[in-house]
């Protein structure tokens, strides 16, 4: 038997048909503190990855900012000092989470592009290979990929959610491996030549992953 607990809370039990009600109860009382502990984890991830789809909150780079609606033919979110401000022609759910992580897309784009120069001269470059096609999109299981094959990057939008030095340490972790394929010490001491700090982004994705 399989047991996840899914983003809402429901529990998903994956099991043959001859599996019986009461051995079912039994596996998933006898999970009962892994279950717990999951989804304390899943209310710590969600608390970090808010997106104003409440209304109230959303979290922009490292920082809890009010959100702040005001209806409006168009579907724009800004990034102000102090709040989140959404115009928008309704304050549904669905809306909001479109236009914020459209909005995080752009501003995710820029950072990289202000980013990527360096990656590009010293790793690429500086050992003879290609530049690498960089795209966004939502994972929930990875905070990157790269397939050095294809020299192709794929970094979530959910680093959004993190301040900037997480995306830093995604997109070095991900262009050290135009170069390194595993995570072997090598690997890590590559990292740790362009970013001696790296662990601290580290240790903010492993608690909010």
């Amino acid at each position: 038997m399989y047991l996840r607990v899914m983003d809402n809370g429901d529990l998903h039990i994956t099991c043959p048909r001859r599996v019986s009600k009461a051995q079912i109860l039994a596996f998933i009382r006898e999970k009962e503190d892994w279950i717990r502990k999951t989804e304390q984890k899943e209310n710590r991830r969600q608390e970090h990855t808010l997106c104003g789809e409440d209304g109230k909150t959303a979290c922009w780079l490292g920082r809890r900012l009010p959100v702040i609606i005001e209806k409006g033919n168009e579907c724009i979110m800004i990034a102000e000092e102090d709040c989140i401000r959404f115009i928008i022609p309704d304050s549904s759910p669905d809306t909001i989470r479109s236009v914020f992580y459209e909005a995080a897309a752009q501003q995710l784009r820029i950072m990289i592009t202000d980013r990527r120069n360096e990656w590009d001269e010293a790793i690429c470059r500086a050992n003879g290979k290609p530049l690498p096609k960089i795209t966004l999109r939502w994972m929930t299981s990875r905070w990157g990929s790269c397939t050095p094959a294809k020299a192709s990057i794929r970094i979530s939008l959910r680093l959004i959610h993190y301040p900037p030095v997480c995306l830093d340490y995604v997109l070095l972790h991900e262009y050290a491996h135009m170069l390194i394929g595993d995570h072997s010490r090598r690997f890590y001491a590559l990292i740790g030549t362009h970013m001696p700090d790296y662990r601290e982004a580290v240790r903010i994705l492993r608690e909010q992953r």
